[in-house]
């Protein structure tokens, strides 16, 4: 009996020798593994590339040395964006993108070439178009935009339009409603379409681009709304010259104006022993992407600040808009990442939002007019990198023309009818 405990004992201990063997053998290749796909910058910030996703790995470091190599090219002029007191950032006149797809004349409007004049011909419709990088058109040719399609689709209609075309990427709703009141309104148009893409309202309360968008190209701070009961009060404007950036980085944790930034939060920059290994910040990441991916509905809940913010903004765009005798319009884009959960018919974050937006502002459907001309085939074909295709953007200027046409048939319709009580 002793021998056969003694020999049950032993194939005990061998087996959690064996176990622990195998975990720590697999927590060492899962280690090596992470490491190997993880790649670091200048500044010590490190990446986990994996899935075609980018998932920044704490600890956090304030970002100087890429700043400061992103601040050599806009001195240098080689840049298409470029600081803007008001703005933030804007398109360089007279410039091209690093990847030659995009071109801003010399009235820092997006066309064809820097050549390509704004025009400003009688007897047109002139409309204004405001937003991100979904109006903006990026990673498409300017021919493929949305905006460039719309000047077609109302020709095809009968409707001599011209299109200005002042998206902007990386935009917030905050940076669109700005830009109109600085560069938009004075062409005067007949007409302003906003493109909705809900994660703005994410960007609506952000000051420092590359704090909520870590993989971004551009390094200035941008202005921002804060609710003053029913009234919108701005923040950090004007925004910080290039020439105090890098100093405002680097002793971010003592600027006044830093508890306007919904996402600096100290203890992300803090360097802590167990974030040593990159399998534990890896796992970390995915956690903290689960539970802000969990409580989305809570952040865009119709009471809480973010989507009163963004409805406020667009309050207060509108009239303004209306007040200076145009038009205002609404076409909503739901980003790619979101699409998913369009065609599985799952709940949208934002879905009050949005119902609170069509129930305001006279809004146009994007997202079941593209499902319903590709009829329910391959939705990559919709997008172009994170954006809309050439082919979905020509299918969005369809139903945003045929928006148009009928608005303007009905006001066609009205002034006969006042012409002939």
């Amino acid at each position: 009996m002793k021998r056969k405990t003694v020999a049950g004992d032993t194939s005990r201990v061998n087996a959690i020798i064996l176990g622990a063997g195998v975990i720590i053998l697999s927590v060492l290749c899962g280690e090596i593994t992470v490491r190997y796909l993880t790649t670091c910058d200048s500044d010590g910030n490190c990446q986990l590339h994996v899935m075609n996703k980018v998932i920044p790995l704490k600890p956090f470091h304030m970002p100087v040395n890429q700043v400061s190599d992103l601040l050599k090219k806009c001195y240098l002029g080689g840049s298409y964006l470029m600081y803007d007191s008001a703005l933030g950032w804007v398109q360089r006149r007279n410039s091209s993108s690093e990847n030659g797809l995009y071109y801003a004349n010399s009235d820092g409007v997006r066309k064809a070439s820097p050549e390509e004049k704004t025009t400003t011909g009688e007897n047109r419709l002139r409309v204004v178009l405001l937003g991100d990088s979904y109006t903006h058109g990026d990673e498409v040719l300017f021919e493929q935009t949305w905006g460039a399609f719309l000047e077609q689709k109302l020709a095809g209609a009968g409707i001599q339009a011209e299109v200005i075309n002042l998206g902007v990427p990386g935009y917030g709703m905050d940076q669109a409603y700005l830009r109109w009141k600085s560069s938009g309104a004075v062409w005067s148009p007949d007409l302003v379409v906003f493109g909705f893409q809900p994660e703005n309202v994410k960007r609506n309360l952000n000051l420092v681009r590359l704090f909520y968008h870590r993989q971004s190209r551009i390094p200035f701070f941008k202005p921002r709304f804060i609710l003053a009961g029913r009234l919108l009060d701005m923040v950090n404007a004007p925004t910080p010259s290039p020439d105090e950036l890098l100093d405002l980085y680097g002793r971010f944790g003592t600027w006044d104006t830093r508890r306007h930034e919904y996402y600096f939060r100290t203890e992300d920059y803090e360097n802590h022993i167990w974030l040593k290994s990159k399998l534990v910040t890896a796992g970390i990441a995915w956690i903290e992407r689960l539970i802000e991916w969990r409580n989305e509905p809570a952040f865009y809940a119709i009471g809480n600040e973010p989507s009163q913010l963004a409805l406020a903004i667009l309050h207060e765009l509108r009239a303004d808009v209306e007040g200076r005798g145009a038009e205002f319009l609404v076409p909503i884009f739901i980003p790619k990442w979101d699409f998913r959960s369009v065609t599985s018919l799952s709940p949208l974050p934002y879905q009050s939002l949005l119902d609170a937006v069509r129930k305001e502002h006279d809004s146009v459907d994007i997202t079941q007019q593209l499902l319903a001309r590709i009829n329910g085939k391959n939705v990559d074909e919709l997008f172009s990198g994170d954006h809309y295709s050439a082919k979905a953007n020509e299918i969005v200027a369809e139903v945003i023309a045929e928006a148009i046409a009928q608005s303007q048939s009905k006001k066609h319709h009205l002034r006969a009818a006042r012409s002939n009580p």
